[in-house]
């Protein structure tokens, strides 16, 4: 079984366009578009369709028994075999890998037709060749199998240890050069904004969190199959990643912007740390039908995103099939901006002269980290692509206080973590206080405002630092 995302090659090679530098006097936000930018999109799964596939844009029934079904007549009229793999009645034995429930289809796709992208899953070669014959001239076939996985909170060793508690702390750390203070002082506490987390979960029922409605998704290990359907579900985290920067982000306690309205897609597990490029694919569209619903189409939006692809190709990937993952994900981050949707980037954890992606992708807001007294963190990534260069802007992130998880008996964790990880939710709640304070501002137009008031920092002859600390002024 192979699993591709298909992209128009229309829309992957096509350069960032210039977005909506603001709106016409007297008019509020543009109305976030809920259509397509690449028309011929469309053509993917209506031949996926054609061909055999089932599609998984709705939650299916659950697949029939492999080989007890009839055989079908496939195209020219020939005998489709039965599929061979896990089925809904398939019992899996102990420490197996797991594997997707098939049924006797030729194999399943999700249309997500906001990135402009469709994720397939062929079961047999036969059908996959069928499908690039009929959609290889106008679409990439990007092979889902370069793993994505967040930067990861390093050793808080180089400045104390990693301090747990069970209570809040009395007040919000976020020192007055940030600006918190003040904007929390007039009112400003990202009111009216959304806010959306990729990463691997939220504990909804964390003090934290709990006095919030959060919407949640949790997108499966096969995201694309109509037997293993994405849910909507009060939010969880068996990590505590997720929560942490949900946490840093809109804590109702400790929050830069506590009062945003909080949308969470579990893309990434707690065992491995991995996710891949579909089910980041399918969060992202998640959050754009969020985002374009006819209550919040005009209202302004923000996505924080902790993960990344490794700096070079893991063994058995090839150079080619590494880029044209990293190509996908930069099309899915130019869809945001094309949305009128600022994305966050963490930079990586990964020190001086390393560049990861997304953070390098021109479309991101990528962010390092320094600590409280500005002190550039040792293992804050930084360096340059071209022209150009990594990070934007820096953010608190060292020795960050924040939730984490809650133990059986109902008590209530808060950590304190270090890493760009951290550093990139600050950046995502300063961002939301300015589109909370203007909400007729473009995502660009934030993007500027971030940049042009930051506080510079000392050169450093190790590490890039941007325009400095990201604040609100």
């Amino acid at each position: 079984m192979k699993s591709f995302l298909l992209v128009p090659k229309e829309s992957i090679e096509t350069q960032a366009r210039p977005g909506v530098r603001g709106t016409a006097q007297g008019e509020r936000v543009l109305v976030r578009s809920t259509a397509l930018r690449f028309s011929g999109a469309q053509k993917a799964p209506d031949a996926l369709t054609a061909l055999g596939l089932r599609s998984a844009t709705l939650p299916g029934m659950k697949p029939a028994i492999s080989g007890q079904e009839p055989k079908r007549r496939g195209r020219g009229g020939k005998k489709s075999a039965p599929t061979r793999g896990a089925d809904s009645s398939t019992v899996p034995m102990p420490g197996a890998a797991v594997t997707e429930q098939t049924g006797s289809e030729a194999g399943s796709y999700r249309y997500m037709p906001l990135i402009g992208a469709t994720m397939a899953h062929f079961y047999s070669v036969d059908a996959e060749n069928a499908a690039r014959g009929e959609l290889a001239e106008d679409f990439e076939f990007i092979p889902d199998v370069v793993p994505l996985s967040f930067p990861g909170p390093v050793s808080a060793g180089q400045t104390g240890p990693r301090n747990r508690g069970m209570s809040s702390l009395a007040q919000r750390e976020w020192p007055d050069e940030s600006g918190v203070p003040l904007a929390h002082a007039q009112g400003i506490r990202g009111a009216g904004v959304m806010l959306g987390i990729l990463d691997t979960g939220v504990d909804a029922d964390h003090p934290e969190h709990a006095s919030k409605t959060i919407q949640f998704r949790y997108v499966s290990l096969f995201p694309n199959s109509p037997h293993n359907p994405a849910r909507d579900v009060r939010g969880f985290d068996p990590d505590g990643h997720g929560t942490h920067v949900c946490g840093i982000a809109a804590g109702v306690h400790h929050g830069v912007a506590p009062e945003v309205d909080l949308y969470a897609a579990s893309v990434i597990e707690s065992e491995t740390i991995r996710t891949s490029l579909g089910r980041v694919a399918a969060g992202m569209e998640w959050l754009l039908h969020q985002f374009s619903a006819p209550e919040n189409a005009s209202r302004p939006a923000v996505v924080n995103l902790s993960l990344g692809f490794p700096l070079q190709p893991p063994p058995g990937i090839s150079e080619a099939d590494y880029l044209l993952n990293q190509r996908a994900l930069q099309t899915m981050l130019r869809r945001l901006l094309d949305s009128n949707v600022l994305p966050v980037v963490a930079a990586g954890n990964s020190g001086p002269n390393t560049v990861g992606y997304p953070a390098a992708f021109p479309e991101a807001l990528a962010v390092g980290a320094v600590d409280f007294e500005r002190t550039v963190a040792t293992f804050s990534a930084s360096g340059a692509v071209g022209r150009r260069v990594v990070p934007d802007v820096m953010g608190y992130g060292v020795n960050v206080y924040s939730s984490t998880e809650r133990r059986c008996n109902n008590q209530a964790f808060y950590e304190r973590m270090s890493g760009t990880s951290m550093a990139a939710p600050y950046v995502a709640g300063i961002a939301a206080l300015y589109r909370c304070r203007a909400p007729d501002l473009t995502a660009l137009d934030v993007r500027d405002l971030i940049l042009a008031n930051a506080i510079k920092l000392p050169r450093s002859a190790n590490h890039r630092t941007g325009k400095g600390l990201a604040v609100f002024r």
